[in-house]
């Protein structure tokens, strides 16, 4: 570099992952159930979407999405599980009771104890879910995750 020349940096922010704001949510429910209960009772309008598909595990998350496009709000709410099951008898037969093998899949694996998660771009929107959640017994625990704490925020983008 030559002398009297300046370096200029750039202060860069991804800006499409400091947006979002992510609620996880434990609960025994499917997520059509949630999704129902949210509809009726915090005004919303989540609708089911085709599956979040991950071809080389081949699993499918369901999902939920809930669009106003009066005012550019998207909020999605999908699964982190799916579970797989296995007829045994084509495995093992040495066993005694011919019970099906379950494989889980997750979405998040650093978050194998959240259930769903609420991915919104408006933190009124996550208030408002929060709060209808947090009245629902058939919720265990319902809490906000920094994305930052996401490894793969690739698994975010659903558009």
């Amino acid at each position: 570099m030559k002398k009297g020349h300046k370096v200029h940096l750039l202060d860069y922010q991804d800006e499409v992952f400091n947006k979002d704001h992510l609620l996880a949510i434990h609960s025994n429910k499917e997520a059509f159930q949630i999704a129902y209960f949210l509809n009726k009772f915090s005004n919303s309008i989540f609708r089911r979407k085709e599956d979040i598909a991950l071809n080389y595990k081949e699993a499918s998350f369901s999902l939920f999405k809930w669009e106003n496009s009066l005012i550019d709000i998207k909020t999605i709410l999908f699964c982190n599980i799916h579970k797989h099951y296995l007829e045994q008898e084509n495995l093992n037969k040495n066993t005694l009771f011919n019970l099906p093998l379950r494989n889980e899949v997750y979405l998040f694996p650093e978050f194998k104890q959240v259930d769903f998660f609420i991915k919104s771009d408006h933190l009124e929107t996550i208030q408002l879910l929060f709060k209808s959640l947090n009245t629902w017994s058939a919720i265990t625990m319902i809490y906000e995750i920094p994305s930052n704490k996401i490894k793969n925020r690739l698994n975010l983008i659903f558009d």
